[in-house]
């Protein structure tokens, strides 16, 4: 049996939701059947959990941050809070169960926040050291900058080596990191790139976007795929 992934739908304009067709094909190619999650189904994540084997917390707007007691900052961006209440929910839902989760751009964030951390509202006007490009002009499937990953993680493992070169799409990171997560990858600037939990059996955060780098033939990127489909396939 194949194991059944959730994949979170971002909210696009005129309340129309949608999902990038490269989250489905990563983990299409990596053996799991995606299974495609919308807004308004917050009070039914315990019935969604059950049948599913693993959640991927896509990319898409900011988090309201309302859900880390802060009021907006001039630079906030477009918030959905139809999704954010969809998403908390089935966090919360999937790391009670210690289910396999990937969070990704947006879904690392919102992991950090459903566990208790803050994030930057805007890396321009909050952070505090000279930034990187961290919003890059460059095509989804071009690595603009680099990530130094951590000895111990599930990331290292993966690539091999210490550095990788990831695509960079956010003005919003993960500021102060909850527990039980740790930080497995940062930019030269300091700025927290990847996370991944010490209590659960597989609870991955990458700030960058691997699905559209697996798109381009990335071989990291797919393998972190392959990983993620073969824990969900263990339970």
């Amino acid at each position: 049996m194949k194991p059944m992934i959730g994949v979170t739908m971002d909210m696009a304009e005129g309340q129309k939701q949608v999902v990038q067709e490269a989250y489905i094909d990563a983990i299409l190619h990596a053996g799991g059947i995606p299974l495609l999650i919308p807004a308004g189904v917050e009070k039914d994540a315990k019935q969604i959990e059950e049948v599913l084997d693993g959640l991927v917390l896509s990319g898409g707007d900011d988090v309201d941050p309302y859900f880390f007691e802060e009021e907006p900052c001039i630079a906030l961006g477009k918030v959905t809070p139809e999704r954010d209440a969809m998403e908390i929910a089935l966090t919360r839902q999937f790391l009670n169960a210690d289910k396999p989760i990937l969070g990704i751009c947006r879904g690392m964030q919102l992991l950090n926040i459903v566990c208790g951390g803050t994030i930057y509202q805007d890396l321009d006007t909050q952070y505090e050291n000279p930034l990187l490009q961290h919003k890059q002009k460059a095509a989804k499937s071009h690595g603009s900058h680099a990530v130094t990953l951590a000895p111990a993680s599930v990331l290292h493992r993966i690539a091999g080596r210490d550095v990788i070169r990831v695509n960079s799409f956010h003005h919003q990171a993960v500021r102060d990191i909850a527990s039980p997560f740790f930080v497995t990858g940062q930019t030269s600037d300091g700025v927290i790139e990847a996370m991944e939990s010490t209590k659960h059996r597989f609870v991955v955060g990458v700030q960058w976007h691997p699905e559209e780098l697996s798109e381009a033939g990335d071989p990291i990127s797919q393998k972190l795929f392959d990983l993620f489909v073969k824990k969900c396939s263990k339970l």
